[in-house]
């Protein structure tokens, strides 16, 4: 499906390949996110801000902490 990812590593925006983006709500209040950049080796660090812009993710509820 990413032909310009390595195998088994997904890409940081969906919409780059017509697939939905999704983030979880617990990482709304957080300034950053990293992620990864198509890669197994290589990540993203980006305000928060910035990734919302660009990414346009739908939140979602789908992981829970364990305190």
């Amino acid at each position: 499906l990413f032909p310009d990812c390595e195998l088994g590593a997904e890409p940081p925006f969906g919409n780059l390949y017509d697939v939905p983006t999704v983030m979880d709500r617990s990482l709304e209040k957080d300034d950053h996110i990293a992620f990864q950049a198509g890669s197994h080796e290589k990540a993203i660090r980006m305000n928060m801000a910035d990734f919302r812009k660009l990414a346009n993710p739908r939140v979602m509820e789908f992981s829970y902490h364990i305190g």
